[in-house]
């Protein structure tokens, strides 16, 4: 017959298998965040100066259409006033919260894969 004392040492190691378990899974929940907020950041940075060079790019265009280099740089600080306004009407949009929602919730929170052995 097992002892008491056999099945206390069993239950506490089962216990301590559990806890390291559920650590392990924590961590790796944490690292795979961190991971995925570095890349937003990344891609953040990316798309920041493509859209710097983008508008001076275009500002410069502009600027040899209308033979101005200081209407064109007006131009295309009107057309960022026009899409701020647009965002600023837009910003109490359900449709839009669920799009933002949708999306941060795929990229942060992504379902873990299943690995099947078989």
């Amino acid at each position: 017959m097992l002892n008491v004392s056999e099945i206390i040492h069993t239950v506490k190691q089962l216990i301590e298998v559990r806890i390291k378990l559920v650590k392990d899974e924590i961590n790796e929940q944490i690292s795979n965040v961190l991971t995925r907020i570095l890349l937003l950041v990344l891609m953040g940075a990316v798309s920041t100066l493509i859209l710097i060079f983008a508008s001076f790019a275009l500002a410069f265009y502009l600027s040899s259409l209308v033979q101005s280099t200081s209407q064109g740089f007006l131009y295309v600080a009107l057309i960022y006033l026009l899409v701020l306004v647009l965002l600023y009407f837009l910003k109490d949009s359900m449709t839009m919260g669920r799009g933002f929602q949708s999306i941060i919730n795929a990229f942060f929170f992504r379902p873990k894969k299943k690995i099947d052995n078989e």
